[in-house]
């Protein structure tokens, strides 16, 4: 688990394709963001998502709809206008 610290740590933001619901590696890392506020998490929405994803939804992580309507090089500016203003706490974690 310590690896997925360091993986969204150092990202500027995280986009969870499909979750287990309350299991595995890709739970516990987005909660775990989404509880200490270290980056802006989206969960890919859509008809057949798993039941991991609406929980993350539920849980405050942004909705990244699929199938993405604009072009893939509008992504950064997407992401960006998604996530302005909302309260990010940064901090220097202990991998150890």
């Amino acid at each position: 688990m310590g690896r997925n610290r360091l993986i969204y740590c150092l990202a500027d933001y995280a986009i969870v394709v499909a979750s287990d619901a309350e299991t595995g590696g890709t739970w516990a890392g987005a909660t775990e963001t989404l509880k200490n506020k270290w980056i802006p998490v989206f969960a890919l929405e859509h008809e057949h998502m798993p039941e991991g994803n609406t929980l993350l939804l539920q849980k405050g992580a942004l909705a990244f709809p699929h199938p993405f309507t604009e072009k893939p090089v509008k992504l950064p500016e997407w992401l960006e206008g998604k996530t302005a203003g909302l309260p990010m706490q940064p901090t220097q974690q202990n991998l150890f």
